[in-house]
């Protein structure tokens, strides 16, 4: 048992001559008679005699069972602190003292690596703080964000439970970074971010981060967002700085159709303002008020954030790059908004903003939408182009008349290639059904020949009913390789009318090695023996006069002939080759 003096300024003075006496240097310089922590929790565990009722009673940094717990938050007198910690967060405004223990952060269990050695330095005398004898003071720079949750981390190097959510982690894992706490770091950085930062997270990991300088994590925030950019809900990105706006727009990760983008861009152009009119309001109150050393603090503030959005951020915001296509419904809000970006609105060429948002503005919706204003302006009111200058409303009527007179020819070459469509289709299948009714004419059962028919065909004349006949092909494929196929071989024709022409549409079967079969669907010009494949069946393992009736594809990449067949079919079976003839007659 310890004999303690009856007073409390005894006990207190003899305790800390106690802890003076502890050879901290002999401790540093000698890893293996390092305090452990059974060392620390025997101090800690000092017990009073149970007559003190005065320090007892007074005391906050003692249970009710009289051990005595280190505690950076009462006064430093009582609690001892050898160690004065100041932070300092850029703020101008001098650091924040905590009055902390070297027991604990040089050699508790969640020790700090930037104390240790910051007290190393000290020592040996490379750093000076104009320290007492017996006392340390270490200073540290942190940002803003960071200092807020120092209280926060300090609980957590003495032993108290942490708590970690999606607003703590950033500045907790930038302070056990800072603080040299691995431990703590892995948790937060291997442990917690990974699970929890996703798309509805990822807008404030990635402001939090960047106020904190994490690079790391700021760009893993808008990977995420850029990956499913059009799934993000935009509300949740309005607090962005117009810089992160641009790395988010301009991540080579993004995905996400022009339109769409430019919907989304301009929905985050509103939100950003309508913050910027909100600060300019509260900056106008608190100049209203009384206090001018606020009012300074909240300018500088304002300043350092660098919220206000600048021309060369639009520019990147609305890039051609990003943005070649802007959509025709925000087309006159870029033009409107774009007034206050001169440097950006009078740029030339047709990458520039201004033209892209006149050539979304020749299309339907803005055409229908401007002329129902024109026509009238009480019941369909436009505010965005009434508000425009006169100069950007003749801009605008010229593009939508050079629009309008677009749609018409578009509509007219529509029109005539629909009914030469319509020509072709029933032309082919006036051939078509006289060549069936030749085919099927024949006064004998055994003349009867096999058919096919083929459904759902993105080529309308390539459907209806083919004719089996036996005949060498010669067919080439879109990659210009060239495929015999060996006379007697059974294909289908069927005589149509294709874009104006005569031609013969071909399904044949090809092979693939030893076991393999598969059959294609390709176009002959009337005086050519090259056939053209459309369409090719799935591969089938033997059984070559087997035909895939489904899952058929369109060859490579063409262009107007999609989809591919949805139906092939035999319709009749084929005759017997050794039928006799003479002796059916005479039957």
């Amino acid at each position: 048992m310890i004999n303690l003096p009856s007073s409390v300024e005894e006990i207190t003075e003899e305790t800390k001559r106690a802890f003076r006496a502890f050879d901290l240097q002999k401790k540093l310089e000698q890893a293996t008679l390092a305090v452990s922590c059974s060392d620390l929790s025997a101090i800690q565990a000092i017990q009073l005699p149970s007559e003190c009722t005065d320090f007892r009673e007074g005391c906050n940094i003692r249970d009710m069972e009289g051990a005595v717990t280190l505690d950076w938050r009462v006064d430093p007198f009582t609690s001892m602190s050898d160690l004065t910690l100041l932070v300092f967060d850029g703020s101008g405004s001098g650091g924040v003292p905590y009055y902390v223990h070297t027991l604990t952060l040089v050699h508790g269990g969640r020790k700090s690596g930037f104390v240790v050695d910051q007290i190393k330095l000290q020592k040996s005398g490379k750093i000076s703080y104009n320290n007492s004898a017996s006392d340390y003071k270490i200073e540290i720079y942190v940002p803003p964000l960071a200092a807020k949750y120092v209280p926060e981390f300090l609980d957590y190097v003495y032993g108290k439970e942490l708590k970690i959510t999606t607003s703590n982690a950033p500045p907790l894992r930038y302070l056990a970074n800072r603080f040299d706490l691995r431990d703590l770091y892995k948790e937060i950085s291997t442990k917690f971010i990974p699970t929890d930062l996703e798309i509805g997270t990822a807008p404030l990991y990635c402001t939090l981060a960047d106020q904190l300088k994490d690079f790391e994590l700021r760009d893993r925030a808008i990977k995420i967002m850029a990956e499913r950019m059009d799934k993000l809900n935009i509300n949740s990105v309005k607090n962005l700085r117009p810089r992160l706006m641009r790395s988010l727009v301009q991540c080579e990760k993004l995905e996400c159709s022009s339109e769409e983008l430019s919907k989304k861009v301009a929905i985050w152009l509103r939100l950003h303002r309508e913050l910027e009119q909100e600060r300019e309001e509260a900056l106008m109150r608190d100049c209203n008020g009384a206090d001018e050393s606020r009012n300074a603090s909240t300018s500088s503030m304002r300043k350092d954030d660098n919220e206000t959005m600048t021309d060369e951020d639009f520019y990147w915001l609305t890039h051609v790059q990003f943005m070649p296509q802007i959509s025709p419904s925000e087309a006159l809000f870029y033009f409107k908004f774009g007034s206050q970006y001169p440097q950006v609105m009078n740029e030339l060429g047709s990458g520039s903003l201004k033209s892209r948002c006149l050539a979304a503005f020749t299309g339907k919706w803005a055409v229908d939408k401007l002329a129902e204003h024109v026509e009238n302006k009480d019941i369909k009111p436009f505010e965005l182009y009434e508000n425009l200058d006169l100069e950007s409303k003749v801009e605008l009527l010229e593009a939508s008349l050079v629009g309008a007179k677009k749609m018409l020819s578009e509509n007219d070459e529509a029109s005539k290639q629909q009914v030469a469509t319509e020509k072709d289709a029933k032309r082919s299948d006036e051939i078509m059904y006289k060549a069936n009714y030749e085919s099927s004419s024949s006064s004998s059962p055994a003349d009867k020949i096999m058919k096919v028919v083929v459904m759902g065909c993105g080529i309308h004349p390539a459907n209806g009913i083919y004719i089996y006949k036996e005949s060498g092909i010669d067919e080439r494929t879109r990659s210009g390789s060239n495929l015999i196929v060996n006379n007697n071989t059974i294909v289908y024709e069927k005589e149509a009318i294709w874009n104006q022409k005569r031609v013969t549409f071909v399904l044949y079967p090809t092979t693939a090695g030893q076991y393999y079969s598969q059959h294609k669907l390709g176009v002959r010009q009337r005086n050519s023996q090259r056939t053209q494949t459309l369409y090719n069946s799935p591969t089938v393992m033997g059984l070559s006069g087997v035909i895939p009736e489904l899952a058929w594809e369109v060859e490579g990449e063409m262009e107007g002939i999609h989809p591919p067949p949805q139906f092939v079919g035999k319709i009749e079976q084929t005759p017997t080759k050794s039928w006799n003839k003479s002796l059916t007659h005479s039957v």
